[in-house]
């Protein structure tokens, strides 16, 4: 046998040969192309390679580093301690990883120094101990961290410096981190007794108990910064009046990390506040004259909110504008009165009114507002001011306004205090025009003869049925014969004769009335989708069956179901409806489970259900069904009596909702509204006095009473003779007018506005009904 290798061992040896020339060329090219600098010295500390990164790093080639001792890049200062630091290192090999927080620097070429982070890692080799050394140059991380250094002692600097507030940082939960001097002095504690603990030590036992400090710090995470005022309470258990800033602070993904907290103490402040805003309460509604209102009020707000001058601009609804109209400037005695109209669209005032919101003006002069619009402060030399909203209960009554003859005189916090302040003037304001308008209407009551009801003696359960005529009387009493039973009820009458107010008078004395009325007007909803709103449907019954729909029969299950224009119901769905009430039960469009219903049916039609039977257009089984208790609503023309009667509701109602005050209807307008036919009944009396009050201006109706003359000539197109009644009593109304207008026929206040026309057409109507100047001058 030879002693030469197997082939098997000469494959093997191969192998391993090339492992290691791949292993040594990868270690290669990683020594070569390493960001960081590579260096390996021996033993006696001599530099034995070097990576290109070392060239760059220290300036010197890699022929001048070969041989040389380490210390040549090190710093001088440095040089005579480093062999003794490197002999340590060699008799206690060890690897030694970056960010050990050691001092380090190096030294280039050209003598410069700069920071370095080193890595050593020890190796032996067949020559002894060699060292690897990796080199990262920290010049701009370690010039950012100064700068983060620098900038955290100054914060600390100022934040210990500052008394006047308490300053702290907190966690995510709120408990405290930090603690400065001013928060000492303000809440008690030294920094060792709160360090650690819950921020929510200092609210009262009141604000704990319905959890405002964990309410505080869901605010602050949602909008990042959260300000308040409140009670809060010191070491000792005293309370205080503070100012607070709560601010959340994020890391860079976003995430809530802690909270600043900035306090102040203001109880003094807040003392000297209330009893000036409780001075000036009394102040304000001791005074029931809005002339002397303003003066008291600028008197006493001058010691909150010191200012030169005071304005009230209230809301004129007569020309949709603000009327300022007394002024208090600091060197009068007392307001002068003015009549300045501010368009509220181009002004300060408007804008606070409209807005609700307050308006700081640092410069009148450069503002976005018309110069027009503030001329009444600038010509008494104001040159910035506040504007604040005057509510009352939800109501906008105008604009407070206090202006200074300096620039940029007032602050936000002035603002928010007469914001406070404009409250109790928003009373004040209200109580004085109520009083006005009380002694307004005192000395009218005492020059009318008339007697106005605002509301009618009927019996308490027909309250929104107006009227006292023999024939409204007798449907009443029907009406409370048929209540209290179930039976079917059909209310026939004309349009505009309140079918739909019988039918709720009926619901309201029946054993249902704690239950639903649900209404369907069968005319107002295409004959396609009329099944579906009273049956109701399932999903998918049909395209466009999204969801689930309940019916109004299922509605008004144990209630009452009112089916208004029942004539319109199509032909096809009446035999449903009646298998619906026969048997109490419906199915739903695309449904195939029976439900149970139980209503009690009321239907109104103004059609003839008899005649339309006749001529096959409705059911006869249904029209029999419904025709259980037949009532019949009067036609207004049979109930002229009630005419008074329902022109005082009408005109009283809306008046309200307008924020109007009639009280006078002219008797000459009474008489035509009463001869009147009234062929869309109740429902054409209503629109014709809405539309009059609208047009009305001040105490008195102003109907237009031509539009019943037009009327009339349309439905007697075949006589050319006016109703001479009519005619009479509009030519009474023009008068009337124009002697209220001292004879101008145009302008602001002539008698063309006051009955709402044009001037042109008033002045045909004074040619055509032969009206003479010496009548009303």
């Amino acid at each position: 046998m030879g002693s030469s290798d197997s082939p098997r061992e000469v494959n093997a040896l191969s192998v391993q040969s090339a492992e290691r020339q791949f292993a040594q060329s990868t270690i290669e090219g990683l020594f070569d192309f390493s960001p960081d600098a590579i260096l390996i010295t021996d033993d006696r500390g001599l530099m034995r390679a070097a990576n290109p990164r070392v060239e760059e790093m220290f300036g010197y080639t890699s022929a001048e580093l070969i041989g040389q001792p380490v210390e040549m890049l090190v710093p001088s200062r440095f040089r005579g301690v480093h062999p003794t630091h490197r002999e340590n290192y060699s008799a206690h090999p060890r690897a030694r990883q970056m960010g050990a927080d050691l001092n380090l620097f190096g030294v280039r070429k050209d003598g410069t120094e700069f920071p370095v982070d080193i890595m050593l890692k020890p190796v032996d080799t067949e020559a002894g101990l060699a060292v690897v050394s990796f080199i990262r140059d920290v010049t701009e991380q370690r010039a950012a961290q100064e700068s983060l250094r620098q900038n955290d002692l100054r914060l600390r600097s100022i934040v210990e410096s500052v008394n006047e507030y308490a300053i702290y940082l907190m966690d995510r939960d709120g408990h405290i981190m930090t603690w400065n001097p001013g928060a000492e002095r303000i809440k008690g504690y030294k920094a060792v007794e709160v360090l650690g603990r819950h921020f929510s030590r200092f609210f009262t036992q009141e604000d704990l108990d319905r959890g405002h400090p964990a309410e505080l710090l869901r605010q602050a995470a949602g909008c990042e910064r959260v300000e308040e005022e409140g009670w809060r309470v010191r070491k000792d258990g005293a309370r205080f009046w503070a100012s607070c800033v709560l601010t959340a602070i994020r890391d860079s993904s976003g995430q809530v990390v802690g909270f600043s907290k900035v306090t102040r103490d203001i109880t003094k402040h807040k003392q000297v506040e209330e009893s000036m805003v409780y001075e000036l309460s009394s102040v304000l509604l001791a005074n029931m004259d809005i002339r002397k209102l303003l003066s008291a009020f600028s008197a006493s707000m001058r010691k909150l909110v010191p200012h030169d001058s005071a304005t009230f601009a209230l809301h004129d609804e007569a020309t949709g504008k603000l009327r300022a109209q007394f002024f208090a400037t600091q060197d009068e005695t007392s307001p002068r009165q003015g009549e300045v109209l501010i368009d509220p669209a181009r002004s300060p005032a408007g804008r606070a009114y409209q807005t609700r919101q307050a308006i700081v003006l640092d410069q009148m002069d450069r503002s976005p507002f018309s110069a027009e619009s503030m001329r009444h402060h600038t010509e008494i030399g104001m040159r910035s001011g506040i504007w604040v909203p005057i509510i009352h209960r939800e109501r906008v009554l105008g604009a407070l306004a206090v202006t200074s003859r300096t620039e940029a005189a007032f602050s936000q916090r002035d603002a928010e205090l007469l914001t406070q302040v404009a409250g109790q003037v928003g009373v004040a304001v209200n109580n004085a025009l109520a009083f006005k308008q009380i002694a307004d209407l005192r000395d009218r009551l005492n020059q009318e003869k008339e007697y106005l009801e605002d509301e009618i003696n009927l019996d308490h359960r027909f309250d929104d049925i107006v009227g006292e005529s023999g024939g409204l009387r007798s449907v009443l009493r029907h009406i409370e014969t048929v209540a209290p039973t179930d039976a079917t009820v059909l209310i026939q009458g004309e349009t505009g004769t309140g079918k739909e107010l019988l039918a709720r008078a009926i619901h309201r004395l029946s054993s249902r009335a704690e239950r639903t009325f649900i209404k369907l007007n069968c005319a107002a909803i295409p004959a396609g989708l009329i099944e579906s709103e009273l049956f109701g449907h399932e999903k998918g019954a049909f395209t466009g069956a999204l969801a689930r729909k309940i019916g109004r029969l299922e509605l008004a299950h144990e209630g009452t179901l009112f089916l208004d224009e029942i004539g319109e119901l199509p032909l096809d769905l009446q035999p449903k409806l009646l298998r619906a009430l026969q048997e109490r039960e419906i199915e739903r469009v695309g449904g195939t489970r029976p439900i149970p219903v139980n209503v009690r049916l009321i239907a109104a039609t103004n059609r003839d259900l008899a005649k339309m039977v006749a001529e096959k257009q409705f059911r006869s089984d249904l029209y029999y069904r419904l025709k259980v208790f037949p009532v019949f609503a009067p036609p207004l023309r049979d109930r002229a009596g009630d005419i008074p009667i329902l022109v005082r509701h009408f005109v009283s109602r809306h008046s309200r909702r307008m924020g109007k005050s009639i009280d006078t209807i002219p008797p000459e307008t009474m008489e035509a509204l009463v001869r009147w036919k009234w062929p869309g009944n109740i429902r054409e009396l209503e629109n014709f006095l809405e539309r009059a009050v609208i047009l009305s201006r001040g105490a008195v109706l102003h109907a237009p009473l031509a539009e019943l003359e037009e009327m009339e000539e349309e439905e007697d197109n075949d006589s050319a003779v006016v109703n001479p009644t009519l005619q009479a009593a509009e030519r009474e109304h023009i008068l009337r007018a124009l002697r209220e207008a001292k004879g101008m026929i145009g302008g602001p206040n002539g008698a063309a506005e006051r009955l709402g026309l044009k001037r042109t057409t008033l002045n045909s109507k004074i040619k055509k009904l032969g009206i003479e100047r010496s009548e009303y001058v």
